[in-house]
């Protein structure tokens, strides 16, 4: 591994997204530290020692591993000019049938354990006085979808979230955004109700699916200089959905 090179990590990076994500950085020239609790074998597959893409263990839902992850990033990694969280677990159910320990499990995933892996990360950040955070985030946060409390609770919040740590981190040099995908084509997708992705497909304006590479190209480009006056902001991927 060349210790020189900027590194970004990325969380979630064996799914759909994630893996997009990773390569197109990689296209990029960045050394990306490949962070996932499940399927490490994809990225180990997908991508070899030399082209700069290096995995680590993460279980959001475990904060004393969350610490040892990020520790051992900053570790191994001379500049980290972004983070990408990408991972993320999606259930849906109405309302009043969603049994509250399962809500509160999925926001340790999409919210509590993203936000204190960002908190690490971002101490190296800071004494950079540089770097770039995109939080993947859903316009199911957006919409007030029946049975979407909990995912598009969570990833609301997230969403929020991103705009606070803009105006916090901004005077220390680093830009915080959110990328926030309607319907992309991946295995999550295809856990979803006909109905309910037919439902939101058919609000999109354009014709067409988004990909997985829709979504890192986006992210790519806030992660770049390219975007230097851009923060605070969540874009949306969404084939023009109405709102």
């Amino acid at each position: 591994m060349n210790t020189e090179m900027k590194s970004i990590v990325v969380t979630g990076a064996s799914g759909d997204i994630g893996l997009a994500i990773i390569e197109r950085l990689v296209a990029d020239g960045f050394r990306v530290a490949a962070c996932c609790r499940n399927h490490p074998d994809r990225v180990t597959s997908a991508f070899t020692a030399q082209q700069h893409v290096v995995p680590y263990d993460l279980d959001l839902r475990d904060e004393a591993g969350i610490r040892e992850c990020a520790g051992a990033i900053i570790k191994d990694s001379a500049t980290i000019a972004g983070l990408v969280n990408c991972a993320g677990a999606a259930t849906g159910g109405l309302f009043a049938m969603t049994r509250m320990a399962d809500m509160r499990d999925l926001f340790e995933v999409n919210l509590f354990g993203p936000l204190l892996f960002t908190q690490y990360i971002a101490k190296k950040m800071m004494r950079q006085k540089s770097g770039a955070i995109v939080n993947i985030t859903s316009t199911a946060g957006m919409l007030a979808d029946p049975g979407t409390l909990a995912y598009g609770g969570s990833k609301a919040a997230l969403g929020h979230a991103s705009r606070v740590m803009a105006g916090e981190f901004g005077p220390m040099g680093i830009r915080v955004n959110a990328v926030a995908p309607s319907v992309v084509v991946s295995g999550m997708a295809d856990q979803m109700d006909d109905a309910a992705r037919a439902k939101v497909t058919d609000r999109e304006a354009l014709a067409g699916e988004t990909t997985p590479a829709d979504v890192a190209d986006t992210v790519s480009y806030l992660l770049s200089d390219r975007a230097s006056a851009i923060s605070g902001q969540i874009i949306r991927v969404d084939r023009a959905m109405p709102f």
